[in-house]
């Protein structure tokens, strides 16, 4: 997997993982997996981008249907020619071009208030035991 920073990706994203997947499959590859995925087409494994740190999503949320896939492992036949992806090694995603999301910190603050506060009460403690 490719460590990207921050930015936007065109591919397709598999939502599961946070992943875009950016080269399309060349040649016999695609053109069996096209058919396994009705005609969608499917992207490299090893052309992934995931979410930098300080980034919790890829935008825009994808809705509908399957329209890519991504195979993890092949099954071979005695000639060396791929047959198929391997039963359960196809994440099924969304083609488009997707920005990542920056984290909203203000979601989190009565966390923070709340870890300040526990730590003032101890201090308040501490200093009465005196």
């Amino acid at each position: 997997m490719i460590v990207f920073a921050q930015g936007s990706a065109t591919g397709c994203l598999i939502p599961s993982q946070n992943t875009v997947y950016q080269t399309p499959e060349d040649g016999l590859i695609n053109a069996i997996l096209k058919v396994l995925l009705g005609g969608n087409p499917s992207y490299s494994a090893s052309s992934g981008i995931n979410l930098s740190s300080n980034y919790c999503s890829w935008t825009p949320a994808p809705t509908g249907s399957f329209s890519c896939g991504v195979c993890t492992t092949y099954t071979f036949n005695i000639l060396g020619i791929v047959n198929g992806c391997q039963t359960g090694a196809m994440l099924e995603g969304y083609v488009g071009t997707y920005t990542m999301v920056e984290c909203n910190l203000d979601d989190h603050t009565w966390l923070f208030g709340a870890a300040i506060g526990l730590f003032g009460i101890l201090i308040i403690r501490k200093r009465n035991k005196l």
